[in-house]
């Protein structure tokens, strides 16, 4: 089944990861798919690319990058325009899975088993398992 854009720019995450959390990093090119299953992606790489090596984006991505995604234990996405388009999405699937895969692309692909829960404004994916 093909991808479906949820946004194209940055929208705002919030992930926890090896017991901190990181709530100032972006993805980019945020998308969709229902066949097989639901997958989830977006692109931290932009993130990496900061003229300012100090900023706390760059850092937190550059920690994920390093090694720490192996421990990522949540993703929240914080923003209203993919949050509707994602529930738009989702409300045509009938038997809706109670998780689904979450793909990162950061430096190589990345792939997690989450589940999601909706709430106002956001959309929170639990990681259930590593790769």
């Amino acid at each position: 089944m093909s991808w479906t854009s949820l946004k194209k720019g940055p929208a705002s995450l919030h992930v926890a990861y090896a017991g901190t959390y990181a709530n100032d990093l972006c993805g980019h090119k945020t998308r969709v798919r229902t066949q097989p299953g639901v997958e989830i992606s977006f692109d931290l790489n932009p993130n990496l690319r900061a003229r300012n090596k100090s900023e706390n984006s760059y850092v937190d991505a550059r920690d994920l990058a390093d090694g720490e995604i192996d421990s990522l234990e949540s993703v929240q996405i914080v923003d209203d325009y993919i949050v509707d388009r994602l529930q738009s999405v989702i409300g045509l699937i009938h038997n809706v899975p109670n998780n689904w895969i979450l793909s990162i692309e950061l430096e190589g692909p990345h792939s997690f088993k989450v589940r999601p829960t909706f709430q106002p404004g956001s959309v929170f994916l639990s990681v259930v398992s590593g790769r």
